[in-house]
């Protein structure tokens, strides 16, 4: 309930959980290999920085957030929940397919989306029929999954005008900051250097620092180490891997090196994570 929902690589299949999202507290949300992930406030209230703007998310509200979009939690309060919708590329373009290109720009420029008043009764049975088709329906639930998610988004279209889909503008402090966190979620898992991130930036690592401490409040190292943290959870929580072939398959020098990395991080084991993690993981 606490942890941020990861979808592993291999998954194509939406993923639905509900979340306190408290483990994501002061960094930048990772979803691990989802395309798009769908959020919807169902109590409490919560803060985020969403590509460098504020947001206060209350009741009821949502975000869309793509898989190069940054999205900071910068604060919740203590009855912060979430239902959150993950989907890999294959079952987002399933989705997407019959939709308006128009709400693609509008999504992009306004991944926080405030309902009507009217709609609020709406989006509650929504997302009573999305998890009883994620949870009872092993028959016919990716159609309705799909049919569910389709609608929902028409009717976010339904609302979209030529106005709304303005392109703003970013600084380059902006641009290059989204390029870092777009390039740490495509290759964390591989390359652990800083002065990888850098070089592919063409920046120097001192500069990189100062980016990521201003715009995501955690050094280029950290923020690169919790994503691999998130994946190696992830697979620990999910997968079937060995200790010693998640240690080849994250790069690591070897099964001990990985353990005293993992440990460092998390104060757990492999081990004990992956007992806590099965004892507690959401049914998909």
């Amino acid at each position: 309930m606490r942890a941020v929902p990861q979808l592993l690589n291999q998954d194509d299949s939406i993923r639905i959980a509900r979340s306190t999202l408290a483990d994501g507290l002061g960094l930048p949300l990772g979803f691990g290999h989802a395309y798009i992930a769908l959020l919807v406030c169902v109590e409490g209230c919560a803060r985020f920085t969403i590509n460098f703007k504020e947001r206060a998310v209350r009741r009821h509200h949502v975000l869309v957030l793509a898989e190069d979009t940054i999205a900071l939690l910068r604060r919740r309060s203590r009855r912060f929940a979430a239902f959150v919708c993950l989907m890999p590329k294959s079952r987002a373009a399933e989705v997407a397919y019959p939709l308006p290109s128009s709400l693609f720009v509008f999504l992009h420029q306004h991944p926080h989306c405030i309902p009507a008043l009217a709609d609020a009764a709406l989006l509650s049975g929504w997302l009573a029929q999305m998890e009883d088709a994620a949870g009872h329906c092993p028959q016919h639930g990716r159609t309705m999954l799909r049919n569910l998610l389709q609608n929902f988004f028409l009717k976010v279209a339904e609302r979209v005008s030529a106005e709304d889909c303005a392109e703003p503008e970013f600084s380059r402090g902006e641009m290059l900051s989204w390029r870092f966190w777009e390039l740490v979620g495509r290759h964390s898992t591989q390359r652990r250097e800083v002065s990888f991130y850098a070089e592919a930036l063409s920046i120097t690592p001192f500069y990189l620092s100062q980016l990521s401490r201003k715009f995501f409040n955690d050094s280029p190292k950290g923020l690169i180490d919790r994503q691999v943290v998130q994946e190696i959870k992830s697979l620990l929580a999910y997968g079937d891997l060995s200790i010693g072939q998640l240690a080849d398959k994250l790069r690591f020098e070897d099964a001990s090196y990985l353990c005293r990395y993992f440990k460092r991080h998390t104060g757990m084991s492999l081990t004990a994570y992956r007992k806590a993690a099965r004892g507690s993981a959401p049914s998909r």
